[in-house]
């Protein structure tokens, strides 16, 4: 898949917490409608990542533009573009975490509409259809005034890629979407993500879901203490993976599964 101009594009980012230098030099783009996904073991940057995209994590050095704007550089703001502009674009990047970060006093309706409300200061009546909508497409309408408490774990996640939707992304980060639900709710919310890959959404998501990543992904891409160490098509990445930290990256994840 190509694009004249990537959706996302990084260009030498590091980023460091303190002593720890967690990414090293990475540079990676996402193109328009593409899927691309990140795996590699724990503590190798995937999460960090995803988090400097919409810059919930600011970096140290290097560029990351998003839709050809340059929105970071350095840990800082481009002054290329203006604060608005940059807002604008992070409100088009939705993010769901593996927490599912729910208001709890609030219905699974009222959970959706309320950044439309508040951000984009649409009427309520429309943010109340876009909710019916988008909790139709996620399959809970006859969970709209359901609380958080009384949703399972699976049910609450998509709650949560619907209300990210509710602010017609761009573009959607999924950070380990699935790590925090009992294996039986798995299938419910990469269902959801299937489809919305089916719809052309760009979208990077790190998972240790390894049939997800076959089936939806463009794109795998390997990290290993904060480096891409290789990436391709999920074919070459699951048969024919040219490095051997892959190699045995994969063999332990695939035996943990069965």
């Amino acid at each position: 898949m190509s694009s004249a101009q990537p959706m996302i594009r990084m260009n030498d980012l590091n980023k460091s917490f303190g002593q720890l230098h967690v990414l090293k030099n990475i540079n990676l783009s996402v193109s328009a409608g593409e899927v691309v996904v990140i795996i590699g073991p724990s503590g190798s940057g995937k999460s960090t990542l995803l988090r400097t995209i919409n810059q919930l994590e600011k970096i140290d050095s290097g560029q990351i533009y998003v839709d050809g704007v340059l929105v970071s550089q350095g840990g800082n703001l481009s002054t290329t573009a203006g604060s608005r502009e940059i807002c604008e674009l992070r409100s088009q990047i939705g993010m769901v975490f593996q927490r599912f970060n729910l208001f709890p006093h609030k219905t699974a309706l009222e959970n959706v509409i309320e950044a439309p409300l508040v951000v984009k200061k649409i009427a309520r009546s429309e943010a109340i259809a876009q909710a019916e909508r988008l909790l139709a497409k996620v399959g809970l309408s006859d969970k709209r005034d359901t609380y958080p408490a009384k949703l399972s774990g699976g049910q609450q996640q998509r709650v949560a890629i619907a209300r990210a939707l509710a602010m017609h992304p761009k573009i959607m980060l999924f950070d380990e979407p699935t790590s925090a639900l009992d294996p039986e709710l798995v299938g419910e919310v990469l269902e959801v993500m299937k489809e919305l890959a089916r719809e052309g959404m760009t979208m990077a998501v790190v998972t240790h879901e390894m049939g997800f990543a076959r089936e939806v992904a463009h794109r795998v891409v390997v990290m290993d203490e904060g480096q891409i160490i290789e990436e391709g098509h999920p074919d070459e990445i699951f048969q024919h993976p040219r490095q051997e930290r892959t190699r045995s990256f994969l063999r332990r994840i695939l035996r943990a599964a069965v």
